[in-house]
């Protein structure tokens, strides 16, 4: 038997905020164009992930039910089968079926009494396979495991390799300039400003963050167990492009701005409640150094910090607002205070850690990550990947997760909601539709800056309106009607 590994105070924190209401697994999907050999999927996985990473062997083992300490012990009975799973979709609805399984996955707690991950191959995708891989917040977060998950992918023949580093959002160093003040004083100048604005920001952020509470919403309340998920169509990346240019903003921006748009209108057309100004999410933010290819090590190092996304107006303020939000971020020290208190928090005594954890994950609504995939299409197996998407998981009574990920050109949002709260998670994806649509149309139809397209109608790529009415709750296995 080999020797337990450590587990750092971090890793074990999120072992104790697991709940059945919010279940603490990293979930990741991806469909193919042709079937996916189970076999080789399996060699696959062994060979790049459980071979060259031992803990996908272990299982955690807690040492007290109350104060921190907890270590990975080596599963005596590890059997690749039990975590490599087949299964077939149905004939009819398949896509709605996925997202059914992905619903339940999301809802259901992982077994700690083996090595806490899983992937579902499911047969039957159209023509194609899709596969669902789930993994504990505890084995690594959502930037590694994201990694982990590109490095099962292989270029397609003739295609070069299309991987790049993985992450969220990051922050601004200028100790690097300001080091180098010998030989670039000018340089080591700017560096100065840098920092004293990012120590001003700092004080603005922390404050913000140790003084906000969301206003009350149709969504406000203790999360259930039931959880759903869905993705939207693929958004072209030129279209998004085209619109940041036009704004003199990121297609970062572009995207929260978009999503705040959508949020209100789900809220005001589904919820027939009043719907507020902002609501703020936790948002990861990736503090070491990214490398294309595998993680070197697993784990949790990265921090989160509050974002503050507007929800009325018209989009470009939304988008002006937002860009001022995310550059203060970036140029501010709270992810590296935030994650100092995740450390402290990884070695306090349960009823402390969960009790502090709760009350900062109370003051956002969700959990919102951007992950830019590789450029290219890839191959899982030898059959063409076609589409990803993924979502990181929510904690104490957070009801929503959002997931931005980019992939060979297209863009799609993963919406994970909580169903006692906010429903089925296509009313999102209708409303996500529908607000992409209305701002086009605006762009269109007011001739605004040249290079901005109309919606392109490219098979699978729909900019459509879609009433969110006409997204059926009482259906499991329907999709929003068109």
């Amino acid at each position: 038997m080999a020797s337990d590994i450590p587990m750092t105070g971090e890793d074990g924190l999120w072992l104790r905020l697991d709940r059945p209401n919010n279940v603490l697994g990293v979930v990741s999907v991806l469909w193919t164009a042709t079937p996916v050999d189970p076999t080789a999927l399996r060699r696959l996985l062994a060979e790049r992930i459980v071979d060259r990473y031992p803990v996908f062997r272990c299982r955690p083992v807690t040492r007290s039910a109350w104060l921190p300490g907890a270590a990975w012990e080596e599963d005596p009975d590890f059997d690749l089968g039990r975590h490599v799973l087949v299964e077939s979709l149905p004939d009819a609805h398949p896509e709605a079926a996925l997202q059914q399984r992905v619903g339940d996955l999301r809802s259901t707690c992982l077994d700690l009494e083996h090595p806490p991950w899983s992937v579902h191959l499911l047969q039957g995708h159209g023509r194609g396979s899709a596969v669902v891989v789930r993994t504990h917040h505890a084995l690594a977060d959502g930037v590694r495991m994201t990694r982990l998950l590109f490095a099962l992918l292989d270029p397609l023949p003739g295609e070069g390799a299309a991987a790049r580093p993985v992450g969220t959002h990051g922050m601004d160093d200028p100790f690097a300039d300001l080091l180098a003040a010998p030989r670039h004083p000018l340089r080591a100048l700017g560096a100065g400003v840098r920092v004293l604005t990012s120590g001003l920001n700092t004080v603005y952020d922390t404050l913000q963050m140790l003084g906000w509470t969301n206003p009350p919403t149709a969504w406000t309340g203790p999360p259930g167990t039931r959880k759903s998920a869905a993705w939207s169509d693929p958004v072209p990346l030129d279209l998004l492009a085209d619109l940041a240019h036009a704004e003199g903003a990121t297609i970062n921006d572009v995207c929260l701005a978009l999503l705040g748009g959508a949020l209100a209108r789900a809220h005001r057309a589904e919820m027939r409640a009043a719907t507020p100004s902002d609501l703020a999410w936790m948002v990861p933010v990736n503090l070491e150094p990214l490398e294309a290819g595998p993680p070197e090590r697993l784990g949790n190092r990265f921090a989160l910090v509050l974002v503050v996304l507007p929800l009325r107006g018209p989009f470009r303020a939304r988008v002006a607002e937002v860009h001022a939000r995310v550059e203060r971020l970036r140029h501010s020290w709270e992810p590296v205070l935030t994650r100092g208190l995740q450390q402290l928090l990884g070695l306090a005594p349960n009823p402390l850690a969960t009790t502090l954890s709760d009350y900062f994950a109370g003051k956002a609504v969700g959990v919102l990550t951007n992950v830019p995939g590789p450029r290219s299409a890839m191959a899982l197996a030898g059959a063409e990947v076609t589409g990803i998407v993924g979502w990181a998981p929510c904690s104490g009574d957070q009801v929503m997760t959002a997931c931005i990920v980019s992939y060979a050109g297209r863009v799609r949002i993963g919406f994970g909601t909580d169903d006692r709260r906010v429903g089925d998670a296509r009313l999102m994806v209708a409303a996500f539709r529908d607000e992409l649509h209305a701002v086009v149309e605006q762009y269109r139809t007011a001739a605004a800056p040249a290079g901005v397209p109309a919606p392109r109608p490219e098979p699978g790529v729909s900019t459509a309106a879609t009433p969110i009415a006409a997204v059926n709750r009482s259906d499991p296995r329907g999709s929003p009607r068109r």
